[in-house]
């Protein structure tokens, strides 16, 4: 579920954006460059996963070496789908300005604005409901996508005000709870479910963009 904060939060941001001319033009090499990107993420993963899971490649590979990549497994499966946003949003002639404070939220938040809130002529109800956003058509990337967003942040430490406001003592146990209390096959069930939500997102991704041109 999207909270209600983050819905009137991508109103208000974009809508100033909007009236303010905020967004930058991408460079038409950019859009390829971008989607490269998120294709050579997702790839990156798929071989990680394949590398922890595959014993006979980790032994060709790894010889010797008890070797756990779910941590970037996570990593590049969330990154895949943040830079298929920035192109689904580069098609659109919208880049985001150098110097955009958290950018990985502000994708997010522009994510659910334009292509669910503003796509289905909502940004001007007083009241959208989490309800009312499920029934748009990307809703299922939405979750996806948020999904990752959330397990990126507690995880894999994105940079974001609210991680630096902890103290370094703070940042260290959450650290040390990861890397010490999760075995190893925890961890790679984690990564499974990342690599397939990322697969699955670039899916739907890819089928409304085709519908585009």
């Amino acid at each position: 579920m999207i909270k209600n904060l983050d819905i009137q939060r991508a109103i208000v941001l974009f809508k100033e954006w909007d009236n303010l001319h905020k967004w930058e033009k991408p460079h038409p090499l950019y859009i390829n460059h971008t989607f490269k990107k998120a294709e050579d993420s997702l790839h990156t993963a798929m071989a990680l996963f394949n590398l922890m899971t595959n014993q006979e490649i980790n032994t060709k590979v790894l010889p010797n070496i008890d070797y756990n990549s779910s941590l970037w497994i996570i990593n590049a499966s969330y990154y895949s789908m943040f830079f298929m946003v920035q192109v689904l949003l580069a098609k659109e002639n919208k880049k985001l300005p150098l110097g955009t404070k958290d950018t990985h939220k502000t994708t997010f938040l522009a994510f659910l604005y334009y292509y669910l809130i503003k796509n289905s002529g909502m940004e001007e109800q007083k009241i959208i409901r989490w309800e009312d956003i499920q029934k748009c058509r990307l809703s299922n990337a939405l979750i996806l996508y948020q999904q990752a967003f959330s397990e990126s942040e507690k995880m894999l430490q994105i940079d974001r005000a609210k991680f630096a406001a902890l103290s370094l003592q703070q940042e260290m146990d959450r650290r040390n709870e990861l890397t010490y209390q999760s075995s190893k096959e925890i961890e790679l069930s984690l990564a499974k479910i990342s690599l397939e939500r990322a697969k699955k997102f670039r899916e739907i991704i890819l089928e409304y963009l085709q519908t585009k041109n």
